[in-house]
C-alpha cells in the first residue's frame, strides 16, 4: 500500500477517510495524496469582491483557499508532510475526476468518508466510485477502528464462472493485505442462497437442498481456504440472502471493514438496478472496501 488517494471532506466534515489513511501511513510508510475539491458559479456568489473576478481569477482564488484549508487540516492531524501531497481540484463532479486520475496514475487505494444521501435516481459520489473507479475504494464510517481491526471478506462460492472465482481471489487478496497491515486475521463470509419460491411452494426440501449444496461446494471452499490460510473457525457460511446474511455476519463479528467485489455499472441501469453487492453494501454499517476486476 504505497500510494493512498484520499478525498477530503467538505469544510466541517469528520475527515474519517484522512484519519484512516493516517493509520495506514503510520504502519506502512505509505504516501498520501489528499485531494480537495472546490467549485463556485460566479453568478451565484454573494461576495462582491469574488463576483468581480474573471472565471480564471475566481478559480485561482478558491483553489488557493482550499489548499490552505487542507494544509491546516493536515497540520491539525499531524500528518507526515514528508509523505504527503496536497492537490486542490476545481470541479463539482468528484467521481469522474477521481476515476480519471486513477486511470492515469494507478494508486493502491482510494479512501473517502461515507455519504449516504443518495436517492433512488441519484447516483451519489460513493456509488459512482464503487461502480466506476478501477482502484479499490474504501468508504469509511465515523467509527473508530479497533486496535486489531476485524476484517470480513464477503465471497461467493456458488458460481463456477471464472469471472466470479477471479473476483473472489481479488477480494481475499485485498482483505489479507489489509489484515497484514492492521494486525488481524481475515474472516470469510458466504451466504448460501436458496430458491425460496420453490421452498415456499414445497417443491423442494430446504434442509436437503442446503445439505446437498454444501457438500457440492465443500471441496471448492476447502481448497480456497487452504490456499489463503483461512482457519475453519474464520469461515462463516449461512443459508439465506447475502443482502441480509453478510451484514448479519459482519455485525456478529463486530467487523471494522467488509471487503466485497462489485461490478462496474454505467448508464440508467447503474442508477436503478444495482447488483447484489450494492444492495448488501447499503445494509452494512462498517467501513466498506469495494474491489472489481
Amino acid at each position: 500500500m504505497k500510494d493512498l488517494l484520499v478525498i477530503a471532506d467538505k469544510a466541517g466534515g469528520s475527515n474519517s477517510a484522512l484519519k484512516r489513511a493516517q493509520v495506514i501511513q503510520r504502519l506502512t510508510g505509505a504516501t498520501i495524496t489528499l485531494v480537495g475539491f472546490c467549485y463556485a458559479n460566479p453568478e451565484h456568489l454573494e461576495d462582491l469582491s469574488s463576483k468581480k473576478l474573471s472565471r480564471n481569477g475566481l478559480e485561482k482564488k478558491l483553489l488557493g483557499l482550499r489548499k490552505a484549508e487542507l494544509e491546516a487540516l493536515t497540520t491539525k492531524l499531524s500528518i507526515d508532510t514528508n509523505k504527503l501531497s496536497i492537490k486542490p481540484m476545481w470541479g463539482k463532479h468528484i467521481a469522474p475526476a477521481i476515476t480519471a486520475y486513477c486511470r492515469a496514475k494507478p494508486v493502491a487505494m482510494v479512501i473517502k468518508s461515507g455519504n449516504h444521501s443518495g436517492s433512488l435516481l441519484y447516483t451519489s459520489t460513493d456509488w459512482q466510485l464503487i461502480r466506476e473507479c478501477l482502484a479499490p475504494v474504501l468508504i469509511t464510517t465515523n467509527k473508530q477502528w479497533k486496535t486489531k481491526t476485524n476484517i470480513v471478506a464477503a465471497l461467493d462460492f456458488s458460481s463456477r464462472a471464472k469471472s466470479k472465482m477471479k473476483l473472489n481471489h481479488t477480494v481475499i487478496q485485498q482483505a489479507k493485505n489489509l489484515a497484514t497491515v492492521l494486525g488481524e486475521r481475515v474472516h470469510v463470509a458466504f451466504a448460501l442462497k436458496v430458491p425460496q419460491p420453490l421452498i415456499d411452494m414445497d417443491l423442494i426440501d430446504a434442509s436437503k437442498y442446503v445439505k446437498e449444496k454444501r457438500q457440492q461446494l465443500e471441496p471448492v471452499i476447502e481448497a480456497f481456504c487452504a490456499q489463503y490460510d483461512i482457519d475453519r473457525d474464520h469461515l462463516h457460511v449461512k443459508r439465506g440472502d447475502p443482502v441480509k446474511i453478510i451484514p448479519s455476519i459482519a455485525n456478529r463479528l463486530k467487523a471494522d471493514i467488509v471487503v466485497t467485489g462489485t461490478v462496474g455499472r454505467k448508464g440508467l441501469s447503474g442508477k436503478v438496478i444495482g447488483n447484489t453487492a450494492e444492495s448488501m453494501i447499503g445494509q452494512l454499517r462498517t467501513d466498506i472496501m469495494a474491489v472489481k476486476l
